[in-house]
């Protein structure tokens, strides 16, 4: 049986279970999203780190700070090893790389 005065049943089931689809996807979303912005400021930090070195051995200056889209990387160079400071969403985060180019992560909740 048609009607022709608006949609069928299987018309309303077809566009419910595609928003159904569609909303199952925001969480997949959100959580790639929240992993891209980790890693760019992890890609950041390790830049900061590298222009920190080179302007540790070129001037001597043993600390700094650089803003990188809104956020404040704050570097120090002492006996080999660069430790650069940032806030990550909800974490402060520091990353130290030693001469041999290992890293540590060190990660602390915000208050």
């Amino acid at each position: 049986m048609w009607n022709e005065k608006g949609a069928s049943l299987i018309e309303s089931l077809f566009v419910i279970s595609i928003l159904f689809v569609l909303m199952g996807f925001l969480p997949f979303v959100y959580q790639l999203q929240h992993s891209l912005y980790n890693k760019t400021l992890e890609l950041h930090a390790s830049e900061v780190a590298y222009e920190g070195v080179r302007i540790a051995k070129t001037t001597g200056i043993s600390e700094g700070t650089k803003w990188i889209d809104h956020v404040e990387f704050r570097w120090t160079f002492q006996k080999d090893t660069i430790c650069v400071h940032f806030t990550n969403l909800d974490k402060e985060r520091l990353k130290c790389i030693d001469a041999n180019g290992e890293y540590e992560t060190i990660e602390t909740a915000l208050h």
